[in-house]
């Protein structure tokens, strides 16, 4: 894909505000798509790796971020989390590349001033919970709310 100058300059600059505090994040090219990926340990010491798909009108659109390992990511009862499809309640949306796709930003409450970081932040907050999720049995819903439109 042809990046213009002023997303290349976007994409360095999110780089450089992701390595302090996610530093195992780079991009990769999965397919035709330009990600980025990396690990992110959670309270509980469980390991995800985590790729966000850099949308082609970077930075106005919000950025699929999908769980790659462990393959397959489950739920309390062992249920591969992309069998449950878009859902509510686990904070879910329809996987992506049969990967388990985190609801993370509605797209009305996204703006060009959104950073890759702000997205870890929640992605990492979501794992949080799907950790509480895995020991409780409780829904995602028990320890995150819904966004409100704004």
């Amino acid at each position: 894909m042809g990046w213009t100058a002023e997303q290349q300059n976007r994409l360095q600059r999110e780089l450089n505000i992701l390595n302090p505090y996610f530093p195992s994040f780079n991009y990769v090219n999965v397919g035709t798509n330009l990600c980025l990926e990396g690990w992110m340990k959670t309270n509980s010491n469980n390991n995800y790796k985590i790729r966000l798909y850099v949308p082609s009108d970077i930075p106005y659109s919000v950025p699929d971020a999908v769980i790659v390992h462990p393959d397959p990511a489950t739920d309390y009862y062992g249920r591969n989390l992309t069998s449950l499809g878009a859902s509510a309640t686990m904070h879910l949306l329809s996987p992506r590349d049969f990967l388990p796709k985190i609801c993370h930003y509605r797209p009305a409450n996204w703006n060009s001033n959104v950073t890759f970081y702000k997205v870890l932040i929640k992605v990492r907050i979501w794992l949080e919970a799907l950790d509480g999720h895995k020991r409780t049995g409780q829904a995602m819903d028990y320890y995150l709310t819904h966004q409100q439109e704004v």
